[in-house]
C-alpha cells in the first residue's frame, strides 16, 4: 500500500475566480511599456470569433482561391470581419462577411480595394488589413 503525502490541512479557502473579463490580445505588446490596471486595458469575454468567422468565409473562398497571396487574403477579411461584428459588440455573422466583401469591392472577377499596394502594407502588420478598419469607421459613422 503506497504513502499518503504528507499535507498540512490548513483553514484558507479556495481562490474564487476573478469578476474580470479577460484580456483579448491586440497584437504583439510593447515590452517597454509600464503595467496598466486592468481598467484600463480592452477586454473582453472570450469567444470563437476568429474560428468562426473562417467557418463562415469558406463559401466565399472561390472569389479569391486562384491568387498567389489567398492566405493573406483570409486573414484580412476574417480581421475586417471580426472587426466588423466587433463595432456592433457581438459576434461575425454572415452579415458582416458581405458587409466586407461589399465595402471592398470583392467579387468573383475582382479582389476590389485588395490591390497589391494594400497586399503589401496588410502583409507587413501584426494584425492584417488593420489599416483598413479605416474604411468601416467612417462608414459607421455616416450612417448614425
Amino acid at each position: 500500500m503506497s504513502q499518503q503525502p504528507n499535507i498540512e490541512e490548513t483553514n484558507y479557502k479556495l481562490q474564487t475566480l476573478s469578476d474580470l473579463p479577460v484580456p483579448r490580445s491586440q497584437g504583439k505588446k510593447d515590452s517597454n511599456s509600464s503595467l496598466k490596471h486592468p481598467y484600463e486595458e480592452a477586454f473582453s469575454i472570450p469567444s470563437p470569433d476568429s474560428g468562426y468567422a473562417l467557418k463562415l468565409i469558406k463559401k466565399y473562398e472561390h472569389f479569391w482561391s486562384s491568387h498567389h497571396k489567398k492566405k493573406l487574403i483570409t486573414k484580412i477579411i476574417s480581421n475586417l470581419v471580426i472587426y466588423q461584428a466587433s463595432l456592433a459588440g457581438r459576434g461575425p455573422t454572415k452579415s458582416d462577411i458581405e458587409k466586407v466583401l461589399k465595402v471592398l469591392e470583392i467579387s468573383e472577377t475582382s479582389l476590389g480595394l485588395l490591390t497589391k499596394d494594400n497586399l503589401l502594407i496588410a502583409g507587413k502588420e501584426t494584425i492584417k488589413g488593420l489599416h483598413l478598419s479605416e474604411l468601416f469607421s467612417t462608414i459607421d459613422a455616416d450612417n448614425l
